[in-house]
């Protein structure tokens, strides 16, 4: 059974059309014809050292807008309070 790859967990039309989308770079912009496993292991290299980058730019993306919904929440319930 083969190694399974962090980005192996998206979806499978997601994992074809980064595939395809590597391949078709690379021969674009050269004579060199690449194959599947190179397309893999390219998206592989890519995955290990971005992904736990974008994970986190993303983690603190939500974490920000939870702060900044609570202070909205907080602005609200202060102005329920009554008058004396």
């Amino acid at each position: 059974m083969g190694t399974i790859r962090k980005w192996d967990l998206a979806n499978k039309e997601t994992r074809d059309k980064c595939i395809s989308e590597v391949i078709t770079r690379i021969e674009e912009i050269g004579d060199d014809k690449i194959g599947l496993i190179a397309a893999q292991d390219i998206i592989d290299i890519v995955s290990e050292n971005f992904g736990p980058e974008i994970y986190n730019k993303a983690i603190l993306d939500a974490k920000k807008l939870l702060e900044d919904r609570m202070n909205d929440v907080e602005t609200e319930i202060d102005l329920l309070q009554v008058q004396a």
